[in-house]
């Protein structure tokens, strides 16, 4: 298509409507907007930057304000930013030539970072025109992003981009600010995004305290248990033989024993020389043995060895059942870390493997860590929406746009989500 002539100047002073047209205008092709709104990006190919005012007036915010096209040509015409060129027909508007888009460079982004700043105490039924105007009372502030909960309702606060980083040291610098009868919480964006990391930083260090302290409760109460099993242990029970050769099995000692008495455990392995046979609470060791005795001649032998045998008493037997009791609460407890442990590697099995599939986008995410806008950060129960930006025109281009929910004049950033104070 052949170049148009452009015309940008236009007389007289601007209306109220008028200054709320052009900004509106000047925030869908500003810098902010521009970058990240596919839709218009595609509009503005087709016809080397110029869009038709008939697409323009479906955007919702814009719709909002005016239809008329001679409204918005002649606000565009009286805007002092120079951004916008209007067509010689004025039924179209591109950003200006001269004005290309920034490019997106460390000192662009450290720029941004530096105006950018977090405002909060504004009622919940506020409009954009009232965000704005109490905004640019320091300077003239280019984006307000209204910021939303899960339901997508207004929260009160705003992140917002100054011109200039003189407009936030006199925003920052005043003192006893109140809208209405709210005191104003107001700091940098970088500073409020920081103090919402260390404090997600800090629940998280309370949740671990409280689990660790929630599991060190669980095992004492453990050992409390297994101190009232102790606290009952049945006396005489426990018989003490020495004199096996490495040949002797549990078998064996079973087969001899077990005739005269109930068996509950036998504590000794093949190749030791001594270990000790439990017997059932209704059965006494010294019972048994006098039985084995009589039934033996006092001769007791196993496998051609003869076995020297008492009966556990005393601190000795307490000895004994304590060590028992420390076993099997060892044995509890690793069997609970066991599935603990199998759970942990079983997860962290699943993220090497999402790892693996997503390890090019990853490193794209670190690429970008140092990007204002086009960083997430994302806190607890919190979304979050922009202001401004434009909605969905026309359905055939198969693109669809962001519904508008602010003002004028404002850029709305890659969504972040967000945590209120």
């Amino acid at each position: 298509m052949a170049e148009t002539e452009v015309k940008t100047e236009g007389g007289g002073a601007p209306s109220a409507l008028e200054k709320k047209v052009a900004r509106q205008v000047e925030y869908y092709f500003g810098d902010a907007n521009l970058k990240r709104d596919t839709f218009l990006q595609l509009q503005i190919r087709e016809d080397n930057g110029w869009v038709a005012l008939e697409t323009m007036i479906k955007f919702n915010r814009l719709k909002s304000l005016t239809t008329d096209f001679d409204i918005i040509v002649a606000a565009l015409e009286k805007s002092p930013s120079g951004l916008m060129e209007i067509s010689e027909d004025k039924l179209k508007i591109r950003r200006a030539v001269s004005k290309p888009l920034p490019e997106e460079t460390a000192a662009y982004w450290q720029s941004m970072r530096a105006r950018s700043v977090y405002c909060k105490g504004f009622p919940i039924d506020a409009n954009l025109d009232t965000m704005q105007e109490f905004m640019d009372q320091f300077g003239e502030c280019v984006h307000i992003q209204l910021r939303r909960d899960k339901e997508k309702k207004f929260k009160g606060s705003i992140f917002a981009v100054y011109e200039s980083v003189e407009s936030v040291k006199r925003f920052l610098d005043a003192e006893d600010l109140k809208i209405g009868d709210q005191e104003v919480n107001k700091m940098k964006k970088d500073d409020y995004i920081k103090m919402k990391a260390d404090e997600k930083k800090s629940r998280k260090e309370d949740e671990k305290k409280k689990k660790l302290e929630q599991r060190e409760q669980k095992e004492k109460d453990q050992v409390e248990a297994i101190q009232s099993e102790f606290d009952d242990y049945e006396k005489g029970c426990i018989l003490h033989f020495t004199g096996v050769n490495d040949q002797t099995s549990r078998e064996d000692l079973k087969e001899l024993f077990g005739d005269h008495g109930t068996i509950q455990w036998v504590d000794f392995e093949r190749g030791q020389t001594e270990g000790t046979i439990r017997f059932s609470e209704d059965t006494k060791a010294q019972e048994t043995l006098d039985k084995i005795k009589a039934a033996t001649e006092g001769a007791i032998q196993v496998r051609g060895c003869e076995l020297t045998l008492r009966v556990l008493e005393g601190e000795e037997e307490e000895h004994h059942w304590m060590k028992v009791f420390e076993d099997k609460s060892r044995a509890r407890l690793k069997k609970q870390q066991g599935r603990r442990g199998r759970k942990t590697k079983w997860f962290e099995k699943r993220d090497n493997r999402r790892g693996d599939r997503g390890g090019d986008r990853d490193r794209g995410d670190r690429d970008r860590e140092d990007r204002y806008q086009g960083k997430k950060t994302k806190f607890e129960d919190d979304d979050e929406g922009g202001n401004g930006a434009s909605e969905a025109v026309k359905p055939e281009q198969g693109v669809k746009r962001p519904a508008d929910d602010g003002d004028a004049g404002k850029p709305s950033p890659k969504k972040e989500k967000t945590e209120d104070s």
